[in-house]
């Protein structure tokens, strides 16, 4: 039996560059699951992705078995990687309450980049109307949101609605502190369902999920189209060399690398810690209880770097034109670190990723 893709999904990550993404495994649901049993589909795990397969009829043209529209394909997104939330900005994921990358917005013409959205979710209670009254006050079970789903906004009457019939029913109050919502009832049908928005009970075992709906933004079975991309953007962080030495002179930090955009160590990027105890660089604090009798030197690059899987191998230590050590070990991931430097009147804080070099000749 013949099988051709259905439609496929990539994880891309600039921390790795032209390479696959092998720091997400793509793990169907098991709603999914019972679809690719039901529609005679298979999914064959690719580098950085999957691929859903369908079978063809003894044609070689047409799916064995028809796959209507509609269908929703599920995905839970694991991290595989322990190091993943070091190199990997996060800052768009972790500001929302149940991420979701999702098909649902694109049409055939749109490149099948998924984005990011917030899963709503939604609560309904019921409640019996006694004949003859005007005015009733429930007291809600659940925990409203507000309606665009901001967990820092108070939810207001006019984020309820009540689902039909609900005759001339109406929300006129809602007391956020108690709970307590207000109708007036008028002609109202006996059983009234409230409807609101409620914090999503999210898995905390997965990053994110992906939902691929079977659209009009899917290929043609067999199509040779781009797969829906997920991309991720590398961490970036500035990076600080603490120099501990015997010596005293110039002292600077080159990158001599010239095949990709290199890293400037400006010397106003450079403080000799000794003369500035109260620093407020926690990590120049402990080098100097351990240190105190050597040369403390920070060097801190004169912007953020991304976080590449790639060595660069070209910098350097410099005691005026002569050069001391090559190549400097690239500040590792897991020493990640917080820098605060002062501003004017305030501070600003910025990640870091830091290493310590030791140069003593006359130890």
């Amino acid at each position: 039996m013949k099988f051709v893709p259905l439609f496929g999904l990539r994880v891309r990550h600039d921390y790795h560059g032209a390479g696959a993404c092998r720091d997400l495994a793509c793990e169907p649901t098991p709603a999914t699951l019972r679809l690719i049993a039901r529609y005679r589909l298979r999914i064959r795990e690719v580098a950085g992705g999957l691929t859903v397969l369908a079978a063809l009829a003894p044609d070689g043209q047409t799916p064995l078995v028809g796959l209507p529209r509609d269908e929703l394909f599920a995905f839970h997104l694991r991290v595989c990687n322990a190091e993943f939330a070091l190199f990997t900005d996060l800052h768009e994921l972790t500001h929302k309450t149940d991420p979701v990358f999702s098909n649902e917005a694109l049409s055939a013409s749109d490149r099948r980049t998924l984005e990011p959205t917030d899963r709503q979710s939604w609560n309904m209670e019921s409640f019996v109307v006694i004949r003859g009254d005007t005015e009733r006050r429930f007291c809600l079970a659940g925990s409203p949101l507000a309606l665009d789903g901001d967990p820092l906004k108070t939810p207001q009457a006019a984020d309820f609605s009540l689902v039909p019939p609900a005759g001339t029913a109406r929300i006129t109050a809602y007391d956020a502190a108690t709970k307590i919502l207000t109708l007036e009832l008028g002609a109202a049908q006996r059983d009234l369902t409230v409807r609101y928005r409620v914090r999503p009970n999210r898995d905390r075992r997965f990053l994110a999920d992906v939902e691929l709906r079977y659209n009009q933004s899917m290929p043609a079975p067999g199509a040779s189209d781009a797969p829906f991309e997920i991309s991720f953007k590398a961490r970036t962080g500035r990076w600080a060399y603490y120099l501990i030495t015997d010596q005293k002179g110039d002292f600077s930090i080159v990158d001599t690398n010239s095949a990709t955009p290199s890293i400037s160590f400006s010397a106003a990027n450079r403080t000799t810690l000794n003369d500035f105890p109260d620093d407020p660089d926690p990590l120049a604090s402990e080098l100097s209880r351990q240190y105190r009798d050597l040369q403390r030197v920070r060097f801190l690059s004169d912007q953020a770097v991304p976080c590449s899987i790639a060595t660069r191998t070209g910098i350097e230590l410099r005691l005026g034109n002569q050069k001391l050590l090559r190549p400097l070990p690239n500040p590792p991931l897991g020493y990640l670190s917080r820098i605060r430097q002062q501003t004017g009147a305030g501070f600003l804080e910025q990640d870091t990723f830091h290493q310590i070099v030791k140069y003593l000749p006359n130890h």
